[in-house]
């Protein structure tokens, strides 16, 4: 028999393969994209680093500090 036959014979068959198929390519998508994400984030580690830390602006002096009284 050849395996159209075996299928239109057993249409169970043919369903669970096709989820299985399904269930393993989504595998394959979600775990490529969290090794994706982990990858950027290892490779830009130094760059989300200063992006953690608090900015540093310069400290604008107000008009007491200036030393201009009057």
């Amino acid at each position: 028999m050849s395996a159209a036959a075996d299928s239109a014979e057993n249409p169970t068959q043919s369903s669970s393969r096709r989820g299985f198929r399904m269930l393993g390519t989504g595998l394959l998508i979600a775990g490529s994209a969290l090794f994706g994400g982990l990858a950027v984030a290892l490779w830009d580690r130094k760059s989300l680093a200063k992006l953690r830390q608090p900015s540093q602006l310069p400290k604008i002096p107000s008009a007491s500090e200036d030393g201009n009284s009057e």
